[in-house]
């Protein structure tokens, strides 16, 4: 594994040992040179270029010169980071990332290799958001023209995402934030009965107040239209115990190496409630589809 990262340098740099210099502390800086790519950026963080290269073989080509910008923005003392036209805290200026770790960040990187959402035309359109995270879904779905009601349970994520979409305000009346979980039945989910111990680290007092679909489109009143889920397993929860078939797109992230489910049992359901599939890998991730994919579902 060591070998491949190094090989990478050669792989994608045009200026491979300038990068490895700076790596190893013989320069101050590194200006990155990808192969094929005009842009340019200099780094002053080895740690900035570490998260670089672990990324690189991962971003779609067309998506690089964002992805450099966003690896510079990371190596300053900005407050923000702006992927495209949204704007987010940078959590490697905040607390938030002394108490948490730099996971949830990642989530970040999924602008830079998948495309999946972009499949879909959401203006004027209504999306319901399962797995919020730090707010960087609804927000792409709101700024593409939805409105959008998005669920995060996790109370310190959640409280990310209200300061996230804050700062948005050219969207922020289109996004509806709920720190409750979705599940296939109503209740109160403790953190280890979930797939989220990493999320939750050692709070052995987190819980999480789950409500149906049916709860949701009863209290919420909002228009069942597009269904997105990216929630870490319960998407098989929700789609075995739900009728569903008031939406008319569902796309999702099947978790079958979380709950060691088959997700042909998902497939066989929504094609059972009148929806046709498609599937995609995950290009940003090392998983086979079969453990970990997107999965599309419409009428």
């Amino acid at each position: 594994m060591k070998l491949k990262y190094l090989f990478d340098y050669f792989k994608y740099l045009e200026n491979p040992f300038e990068a490895l210099k700076f790596k190893f502390g013989v320069s101050e800086n590194y200006t990155i040179k990808v192969k094929n790519i005009d842009s340019t950026v200099t780094l002053n963080n080895v740690k900035v270029l570490n998260h670089l290269m672990a990324n690189l073989p991962k971003i779609k080509p067309d998506k690089i010169p964002n992805f450099l910008i966003y690896i510079k923005n990371r190596d300053n003392d900005d407050k923000y980071l702006e992927i495209g036209d949204i704007k987010f805290i940078n959590i490697y200026n905040s607390d938030f990332i002394k108490n948490h770790g730099d996971e949830f960040y990642s989530h970040l990187i999924e602008f830079f290799t998948d495309d999946v959402f972009e499949i879909l035309d959401y203006k004027g359109r209504h999306v319901v958001d399962i797995g919020g995270n730090i707010g960087d879904t609804p927000l792409f779905f709101a700024k593409a023209g939805a409105d959008v009601i998005s669920f995060e349970p996790i109370k310190h994520l959640y409280d990310l995402a209200v300061e996230n979409v804050e700062l948005n305000g050219d969207v922020k009346n289109k996004i509806i934030l709920v720190n409750k979980a979705i599940g296939g039945k109503r209740g109160i989910l403790h953190f280890d009965d979930s797939s989220i111990i990493e999320y939750v680290g050692n709070d052995q007092n987190h819980v999480m107040e789950v409500i149906t679909i049916s709860d949701l489109l009863e209290q919420f009143d909002f228009t069942p239209d597009i269904l997105k889920m990216d929630c870490e397993g319960c998407e098989f929860e929700i789609i075995l115990n739900s009728d569903l078939s008031m939406f008319n797109d569902i796309i999702f992230e099947h978790h079958q190496r979380i709950v060691d489910k088959d997700y042909n049992l998902l497939v066989n359901e929504l094609k059972k409630q009148g929806f046709e599939i498609q599937l995609f890998e995950l290009e940003g991730s090392d998983c086979k589809f079969e453990e970990q994919g997107m999965i599309y579902a419409h009428k």
